[in-house]
Protein backbone atom coordinates (compact mmCIF):
# COMPACT_ATOMS: atom_id res chain seq x y z
CA UNK A 1 0.00 0.00 0.00
CA UNK A 2 1.10 3.49 -1.23
CA UNK A 3 1.59 6.17 1.11
CA UNK A 4 -1.29 8.10 -0.27
CA UNK A 5 -3.56 5.07 0.30
CA UNK A 6 -2.46 4.88 3.43
CA UNK A 7 -3.28 8.18 4.62
CA UNK A 8 -6.62 7.82 2.41
CA UNK A 9 -7.39 4.77 4.49
CA UNK A 10 -6.50 6.02 8.09
CA UNK A 11 -8.45 9.42 6.63
CA UNK A 12 -11.65 7.73 6.67
CA UNK A 13 -11.43 5.26 9.67
CA UNK A 14 -10.84 8.74 11.87
CA UNK A 15 -14.02 9.66 10.41
CA UNK A 16 -16.08 7.13 10.70
CA UNK A 17 -14.93 6.41 14.49
CA UNK A 18 -15.45 10.43 15.10
CA UNK A 19 -19.02 10.49 13.55
CA UNK A 20 -19.87 7.02 15.69
CA UNK A 21 -18.46 9.22 19.09
CA UNK A 22 -20.43 11.79 17.98
CA UNK A 23 -23.37 9.88 17.50
CA UNK A 24 -23.21 8.00 20.70
CA UNK A 25 -22.50 11.02 22.71
CA UNK A 26 -25.69 12.57 21.09
CA UNK A 27 -28.12 9.66 21.61
CA UNK A 28 -26.55 9.46 25.30
CA UNK A 29 -27.26 12.90 26.22
CA UNK A 30 -30.38 12.67 25.05
CA UNK A 31 -31.89 9.77 26.94
CA UNK A 32 -30.21 10.79 30.35
CA UNK A 33 -31.60 14.18 30.14
CA UNK A 34 -35.38 13.13 30.20
CA UNK A 35 -34.94 10.43 32.92
CA UNK A 36 -34.85 11.17 36.70
CA UNK A 37 -36.55 10.02 39.71
CA UNK A 38 -38.06 11.80 43.02
CA UNK A 39 -37.50 11.64 45.73
CA UNK A 40 -34.28 10.13 45.27
CA UNK A 41 -34.39 8.06 48.92
CA UNK A 42 -36.28 5.59 50.97
CA UNK A 43 -35.81 7.32 54.60
CA UNK A 44 -37.53 6.85 57.81
CA UNK A 45 -35.69 7.05 61.35
CA UNK A 46 -39.13 6.24 63.74
CA UNK A 47 -39.59 2.05 62.68
CA UNK A 48 -39.94 0.29 65.49
CA UNK A 49 -40.57 -3.84 65.64
CA UNK A 50 -43.61 -4.54 63.57
CA UNK A 51 -44.15 -1.28 61.62
CA UNK A 52 -45.09 -1.29 57.97
CA UNK A 53 -43.80 2.35 56.04
CA UNK A 54 -44.90 2.73 52.81
CA UNK A 55 -42.87 5.42 50.10
CA UNK A 56 -43.83 6.75 46.51
CA UNK A 57 -41.27 7.19 44.16
CA UNK A 58 -41.66 8.76 41.09
CA UNK A 59 -39.78 7.80 37.53
CA UNK A 60 -39.99 11.22 35.62
CA UNK A 61 -39.36 10.97 31.48
CA UNK A 62 -39.50 14.44 29.75
CA UNK A 63 -40.04 12.74 26.55
CA UNK A 64 -41.64 9.28 26.81
CA UNK A 65 -41.58 8.14 22.89
CA UNK A 66 -41.01 4.51 23.66
CA UNK A 67 -41.70 1.44 25.85
CA UNK A 68 -38.43 1.03 28.61
CA UNK A 69 -38.07 -2.11 30.60
CA UNK A 70 -37.64 -1.45 34.63
CA UNK A 71 -35.82 -3.50 36.85
CA UNK A 72 -35.24 -3.32 40.13
CA UNK A 73 -32.29 -4.54 42.73
CA UNK A 74 -32.55 -3.57 46.29
CA UNK A 75 -28.79 -3.39 47.77
CA UNK A 76 -29.17 -3.28 51.51
CA UNK A 77 -27.23 -5.35 53.75
CA UNK A 78 -29.65 -7.44 56.25
CA UNK A 79 -32.88 -5.44 55.63
CA UNK A 80 -33.34 -6.08 52.03
CA UNK A 81 -35.83 -8.98 52.31
CA UNK A 82 -37.93 -5.99 54.46
CA UNK A 83 -38.84 -3.87 51.18
CA UNK A 84 -41.12 -4.74 48.35
CA UNK A 85 -42.22 -2.94 44.93
CA UNK A 86 -45.91 -2.77 44.18
CA UNK A 87 -44.96 -3.18 40.83
CA UNK A 88 -42.59 -6.30 41.12
CA UNK A 89 -38.78 -6.19 40.47
CA UNK A 90 -39.13 -5.87 36.82
CA UNK A 91 -42.23 -4.29 35.14
CA UNK A 92 -43.00 -1.92 31.92
CA UNK A 93 -42.33 2.00 31.53
CA UNK A 94 -45.42 2.85 28.86
CA UNK A 95 -44.78 5.34 26.29
CA UNK A 96 -46.97 8.29 26.70
CA UNK A 97 -46.89 8.45 30.42
CA UNK A 98 -44.48 11.63 31.58
CA UNK A 99 -45.10 10.18 35.65
CA UNK A 100 -44.68 6.96 36.54
CA UNK A 101 -45.22 6.16 40.27
CA UNK A 102 -44.40 3.27 42.45
CA UNK A 103 -44.47 2.25 46.11
CA UNK A 104 -41.95 1.17 48.24
CA UNK A 105 -43.44 -0.85 51.09
CA UNK A 106 -41.00 -1.92 54.24
CA UNK A 107 -42.37 -4.24 56.60
CA UNK A 108 -40.50 -4.49 60.24
CA UNK A 109 -40.35 -8.14 61.81
CA UNK A 110 -41.11 -8.47 64.95
CA UNK A 111 -37.92 -10.02 66.00
CA UNK A 112 -35.93 -7.33 64.17
CA UNK A 113 -32.78 -5.36 66.12
CA UNK A 114 -32.61 -2.30 67.32
CA UNK A 115 -30.71 0.01 64.91
CA UNK A 116 -29.68 1.77 61.65
CA UNK A 117 -29.84 0.17 58.68
CA UNK A 118 -28.44 1.56 54.95
CA UNK A 119 -28.20 0.93 51.25
CA UNK A 120 -29.56 1.67 47.92
CA UNK A 121 -31.91 0.47 45.17
CA UNK A 122 -31.15 0.85 41.99
CA UNK A 123 -33.61 1.65 38.68
CA UNK A 124 -32.09 0.54 35.47
CA UNK A 125 -34.40 0.67 32.50
CA UNK A 126 -33.39 -0.32 29.20
CA UNK A 127 -34.98 0.03 25.44
CA UNK A 128 -36.80 -2.68 24.22
CA UNK A 129 -36.24 -1.51 20.50
CA UNK A 130 -32.21 -1.95 19.14
CA UNK A 131 -30.67 1.31 17.60
CA UNK A 132 -29.10 0.49 14.24
CA UNK A 133 -25.99 0.51 15.46
CA UNK A 134 -26.95 -2.31 18.16
CA UNK A 135 -26.05 -0.17 21.01
CA UNK A 136 -29.26 -0.60 23.94
CA UNK A 137 -29.31 2.62 25.61
CA UNK A 138 -29.66 2.21 29.48
CA UNK A 139 -30.74 4.64 32.15
CA UNK A 140 -30.04 4.09 35.72
CA UNK A 141 -31.02 5.53 38.73
CA UNK A 142 -30.38 5.52 42.37
CA UNK A 143 -32.79 5.77 45.52
CA UNK A 144 -30.75 5.88 48.55
CA UNK A 145 -32.45 3.64 51.91
CA UNK A 146 -31.51 5.10 55.49
CA UNK A 147 -34.01 3.34 58.00
CA UNK A 148 -33.74 2.50 61.72
CA UNK A 149 -35.44 0.94 63.97
CA UNK A 150 -36.28 2.28 67.37
CA UNK A 151 -38.40 1.66 70.39
CA UNK A 152 -42.08 2.92 70.25
CA UNK A 153 -42.66 7.01 69.79
CA UNK A 154 -46.12 8.16 70.37
CA UNK A 155 -46.55 11.49 68.72
CA UNK A 156 -48.94 13.11 66.11
CA UNK A 157 -49.37 16.66 64.96
CA UNK A 158 -52.77 18.60 63.91
CA UNK A 159 -52.12 20.07 60.51
CA UNK A 160 -55.51 21.25 59.96
CA UNK A 161 -58.76 21.91 62.06
CA UNK A 162 -62.41 22.37 60.59
CA UNK A 163 -65.67 23.16 62.63
CA UNK A 164 -68.89 22.85 61.35
CA UNK A 165 -72.41 24.08 61.81
CA UNK A 166 -74.83 22.63 64.83
CA UNK A 167 -78.22 22.79 65.46
CA UNK A 168 -78.94 24.09 68.91
CA UNK A 169 -80.38 21.21 70.96
CA UNK A 170 -84.52 20.42 72.50
CA UNK A 171 -86.32 19.01 74.97
CA UNK A 172 -88.23 15.50 75.34
CA UNK A 173 -89.52 14.81 78.21
CA UNK A 174 -87.31 16.05 81.29
CA UNK A 175 -84.28 15.44 79.03
CA UNK A 176 -81.88 18.04 77.94
CA UNK A 177 -80.48 16.68 74.57
CA UNK A 178 -77.52 19.35 73.83
CA UNK A 179 -76.87 19.92 69.75
CA UNK A 180 -74.02 18.43 68.52
CA UNK A 181 -70.41 20.50 67.02
CA UNK A 182 -68.14 18.32 65.06
CA UNK A 183 -64.96 19.47 64.76
CA UNK A 184 -62.49 17.91 62.53
CA UNK A 185 -59.10 17.37 62.86
CA UNK A 186 -56.19 16.54 59.99
CA UNK A 187 -54.12 13.98 62.18
CA UNK A 188 -50.60 13.17 61.10
CA UNK A 189 -49.04 10.67 62.83
CA UNK A 190 -45.51 11.13 63.28
CA UNK A 191 -44.67 8.25 65.60
CA UNK A 192 -44.26 4.49 65.03
CA UNK A 193 -47.43 3.48 66.39
CA UNK A 194 -51.40 4.19 66.54
CA UNK A 195 -52.20 7.46 67.83
CA UNK A 196 -55.19 9.85 68.52
CA UNK A 197 -55.73 12.84 70.69
CA UNK A 198 -57.22 11.83 74.08
CA UNK A 199 -59.46 14.69 74.45
CA UNK A 200 -60.64 18.07 73.13
CA UNK A 201 -61.68 21.40 75.02
CA UNK A 202 -63.70 24.08 73.88
CA UNK A 203 -64.27 27.05 75.85
CA UNK A 204 -67.55 28.72 73.76
CA UNK A 205 -67.45 32.43 74.06
CA UNK A 206 -70.43 35.09 72.80
CA UNK A 207 -69.21 36.95 69.56
CA UNK A 208 -67.04 39.51 71.29
CA UNK A 209 -65.02 36.86 73.15
CA UNK A 210 -65.78 38.95 76.32
CA UNK A 211 -67.91 36.46 78.27
CA UNK A 212 -67.27 32.36 78.64
CA UNK A 213 -70.80 31.07 78.12
CA UNK A 214 -70.06 27.27 78.06
CA UNK A 215 -67.10 24.89 78.70
CA UNK A 216 -67.26 21.48 77.42
CA UNK A 217 -65.14 18.52 76.05
CA UNK A 218 -65.61 15.95 73.45
CA UNK A 219 -67.78 12.37 74.18
CA UNK A 220 -66.59 9.05 72.95
CA UNK A 221 -63.07 8.43 71.60
CA UNK A 222 -61.10 10.01 68.86
CA UNK A 223 -60.29 7.26 65.95
CA UNK A 224 -57.19 6.83 65.44
CA UNK A 225 -54.27 7.37 62.95
CA UNK A 226 -51.79 4.56 62.43
CA UNK A 227 -48.32 5.13 61.74
CA UNK A 228 -47.17 7.10 59.12
CA UNK A 229 -50.48 8.02 57.69
CA UNK A 230 -52.55 11.42 57.61
CA UNK A 231 -55.85 11.14 58.43
CA UNK A 232 -59.23 13.49 58.75
CA UNK A 233 -60.80 12.65 62.09
CA UNK A 234 -63.39 13.70 64.38
CA UNK A 235 -64.30 14.87 67.61
CA UNK A 236 -68.29 15.64 69.14
CA UNK A 237 -68.69 17.99 71.53
CA UNK A 238 -72.51 18.99 72.92
CA UNK A 239 -73.49 22.48 73.44
CA UNK A 240 -76.92 23.76 75.12
CA UNK A 241 -76.10 27.10 73.66
CA UNK A 242 -79.36 28.85 71.74
CA UNK A 243 -79.29 29.83 68.05
CA UNK A 244 -76.40 32.23 67.88
CA UNK A 245 -72.61 33.30 66.58
CA UNK A 246 -69.73 32.47 69.17
CA UNK A 247 -66.40 32.01 69.41
CA UNK A 248 -64.39 29.03 70.81
CA UNK A 249 -61.08 28.49 71.77
CA UNK A 250 -60.25 25.14 71.17
CA UNK A 251 -57.77 23.18 72.49
CA UNK A 252 -56.52 19.69 71.53
CA UNK A 253 -54.91 17.58 73.74
CA UNK A 254 -52.14 14.61 73.04
CA UNK A 255 -52.30 12.85 76.88
CA UNK A 256 -50.26 15.41 79.13
CA UNK A 257 -49.70 18.08 76.81
CA UNK A 258 -51.49 20.48 74.47
CA UNK A 259 -50.81 19.31 70.30
CA UNK A 260 -52.73 22.40 68.83
CA UNK A 261 -54.36 25.52 70.25
CA UNK A 262 -56.68 27.83 68.23
CA UNK A 263 -60.07 30.46 67.99
CA UNK A 264 -62.56 29.55 65.71
CA UNK A 265 -65.95 30.72 64.99
CA UNK A 266 -69.03 28.69 65.72
CA UNK A 267 -72.78 28.98 64.39
CA UNK A 268 -75.52 26.94 66.13
CA UNK A 269 -78.69 27.18 64.03
CA UNK A 270 -82.05 26.37 64.90
CA UNK A 271 -83.25 22.81 65.06
CA UNK A 272 -84.14 21.21 61.69
CA UNK A 273 -82.09 23.72 59.51
CA UNK A 274 -79.00 21.91 58.79
CA UNK A 275 -79.39 19.61 56.05
CA UNK A 276 -78.15 15.71 56.81
CA UNK A 277 -77.61 16.83 60.84
CA UNK A 278 -77.30 14.40 62.95
CA UNK A 279 -77.64 14.92 66.62
CA UNK A 280 -76.78 13.69 69.96
CA UNK A 281 -78.87 10.42 71.30
CA UNK A 282 -78.43 9.08 74.69
CA UNK A 283 -74.45 9.51 74.92
CA UNK A 284 -74.90 13.52 74.66
CA UNK A 285 -76.95 14.13 77.82
CA UNK A 286 -75.61 15.38 80.82
CA UNK A 287 -74.92 12.89 84.05
CA UNK A 288 -77.67 13.79 85.90
CA UNK A 289 -80.02 12.86 82.89
CA UNK A 290 -78.10 9.64 82.01
CA UNK A 291 -79.01 8.78 85.75
CA UNK A 292 -82.33 9.60 85.97
CA UNK A 293 -82.53 6.82 83.15
CA UNK A 294 -80.35 4.33 84.59
CA UNK A 295 -81.20 4.57 87.99
CA UNK A 296 -85.55 4.12 87.71
CA UNK A 297 -84.62 1.03 84.51
CA UNK A 298 -82.10 -0.53 87.60
CA UNK A 299 -84.41 -0.53 90.71
CA UNK A 300 -87.17 -3.24 89.51
CA UNK A 301 -84.00 -5.21 88.48
CA UNK A 302 -82.47 -4.19 92.14
CA UNK A 303 -85.61 -4.74 94.12
CA UNK A 304 -85.93 -8.39 92.03
CA UNK A 305 -81.95 -9.14 93.08
CA UNK A 306 -82.77 -8.59 96.46
CA UNK A 307 -85.71 -10.46 97.11
CA UNK A 308 -84.45 -13.41 94.83
CA UNK A 309 -81.39 -13.55 97.08
CA UNK A 310 -83.85 -13.27 100.49
CA UNK A 311 -85.43 -16.18 99.10
CA UNK A 312 -82.14 -18.63 98.27
CA UNK A 313 -81.34 -17.53 101.91
CA UNK A 314 -84.04 -18.64 103.30
CA UNK A 315 -84.81 -22.06 100.93
CA UNK A 316 -80.73 -23.04 102.59
CA UNK A 317 -82.10 -22.41 106.21
CA UNK A 318 -85.15 -24.34 105.54
CA UNK A 319 -83.16 -27.23 104.93
CA UNK A 320 -80.42 -26.78 107.32
CA UNK A 321 -83.08 -26.72 110.31
CA UNK A 322 -84.94 -29.69 108.37
CA UNK A 323 -81.75 -32.21 107.10
CA UNK A 324 -78.76 -30.64 107.48
CA UNK A 325 -79.57 -30.74 111.97
CA UNK A 326 -80.55 -33.70 112.75
CA UNK A 327 -78.53 -35.81 115.05
CA UNK A 328 -77.44 -38.96 113.93
CA UNK A 329 -79.22 -41.89 114.51
CA UNK A 330 -77.65 -43.55 117.72
CA UNK A 331 -76.50 -46.93 116.93
CA UNK A 332 -77.66 -50.18 118.16
CA UNK A 333 -76.00 -51.95 121.05
CA UNK A 334 -75.22 -55.45 121.02
CA UNK A 335 -77.43 -58.05 122.08
CA UNK A 336 -76.89 -59.25 125.38
CA UNK A 337 -76.12 -62.90 126.15
CA UNK A 338 -77.76 -65.22 127.69
CA UNK A 339 -75.92 -67.50 130.12
CA UNK A 340 -77.51 -71.02 130.75
CA UNK A 341 -77.49 -72.06 134.43
CA UNK A 342 -77.43 -75.46 135.15
CA UNK A 343 -78.56 -77.35 137.63
CA UNK A 344 -76.80 -80.60 138.75
CA UNK A 345 -78.43 -83.08 141.05
CA UNK A 346 -76.07 -85.29 143.15
CA UNK A 347 -77.90 -88.51 143.42
CA UNK A 348 -74.96 -90.38 145.92
CA UNK A 349 -76.55 -88.20 148.87
CA UNK A 350 -80.16 -89.35 148.37
CA UNK A 351 -81.10 -92.49 150.37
Amino acid sequence: MSLDEKIVYFMRKSFFIVIGIISFLFNAHYAYAGFGITPPYLRSDTLTKGSVYTQEIIIVRSDPVEDLNAKITINVPTVGGWISVDKGKEFLLPKGRTQFPIKLTVKVPEDAEYGAYTGNIRIMTTSLETIESGVRIALGAQVDVDLEVVDKIYDFEVTRVELSEAETGYKYWWLDFPGKISFWMHIKNTGNVPAAPSRVTFDIYNNAGTKLLESVENTGKVEEVEPFATKKVSANLPTWLPPGGYLVKFKVHKQDEVARAGELTLSVLPKGTVPGYSGYGFEGLRMEDKLSIILPAGAPIAIFGSFRAVKIGKKRKKRKSSGGGKEPPAQQSAPARTVATSHIVDLSRRK
